[in-house]
């Protein structure tokens, strides 16, 4: 099983700068933070740890704290793909994962650039991030489509600098969503009140090309959805299915070859 993951940058030059080294490590904390927070639902950056460094060509090595060996091959694969210029997202490659690796574009720009950033696992290349990255992150998020609907999840990780956001975790696809509500004092007020609450949640959906939801925009409703242990349960012939009665969410899941 896969142990870590190494980073190497190549630079333009004879030698990296300490703006490039700084630059590219931010680039790669905040990309194991987002995988990490799909997999897990966990945004600490404590999780992973740096296990080696070299100076050659600057070289970062790391690790998982835990040992999660799922999480080293879902990023290692998931770069793969992305950088085969596929269309559909990598697992657990979410909407701000992808922007994550857009971001990496600014390596390859000015004086102080790289050339590449070669990405191993376990000594073994998988995967080169070139100045192209944005382009193929891009074409993953452009291969989509939007229908109007509605989605429902649990909120969690409100953000209100520049434009508010939330994430909800959708109960059919288990993917985090990002939405954007209104930059307004009732809108803010209203959703941190919803926090950790399962919310059904009306707007502008966002899916990636394979049906997973990424985003929500254009918010036109938020309401608590959780459910009232008072009411009565479903009686026999109200559902379709056996299958369905037992757990609609999973039901919903097969037949959407999720």
């Amino acid at each position: 099983m896969p142990d870590g993951l190494t980073f190497a940058i190549n630079p333009a030059t004879q030698s990296a700068s300490i703006d490039l080294f700084t630059k590219a490590l931010d680039d790669i904390r905040r990309l194991l933070r987002d995988v990490d927070y799909a997999i897990n639902r966990e945004r600490s950056g404590r999780r992973w740890i740096i296990s080696e460094l070299h100076s050659s060509s600057p070289t970062i090595s790391v690790r998982p704290l835990l040992g999660d060996e799922e999480m080293v091959g879902a990023i290692a694969a998931g770069i793969r793909d992305v950088t085969t210029g596929t269309d559909q997202p990598p697992q657990y490659f979410t909407e701000q994962v992808l922007e994550d690796l857009k971001r990496m574009r600014r390596l390859f720009v000015g004086k102080d650039r790289a050339t590449s950033v070669v990405v191993s696992v376990d000594s073994q290349e998988t995967a080169t991030i070139r100045q192209d990255i944005s382009q193929k992150a891009n074409r993953i998020l452009t291969s989509g489509y939007w229908n109007l609907g509605s989605l429902e999840g649990t909120l969690e990780a409100i953000n209100v600098h520049g434009t508010p956001t939330f994430t909800i975790w959708d109960r059919v696809s288990r993917s985090p969503v990002r939405c954007s509500f209104p930059n307004d004092a009732a809108w803010i007020e209203n959703v941190k009140e919803l926090l950790k609450s399962r919310v059904f949640v009306k707007g502008r959906i966002r899916y990636f090309a394979n049906g997973i939801p990424r985003a929500i925009t254009n918010i036109e409703d938020i309401f608590d959805a959780t459910p009232d242990i008072n009411l009565p349960k479903a009686e026999f012939g109200s559902i379709p299915d056996d299958a369905a009665a037992h757990d609609p969410v999973e039901f919903l899941r097969s037949i959407r070859n999720l």
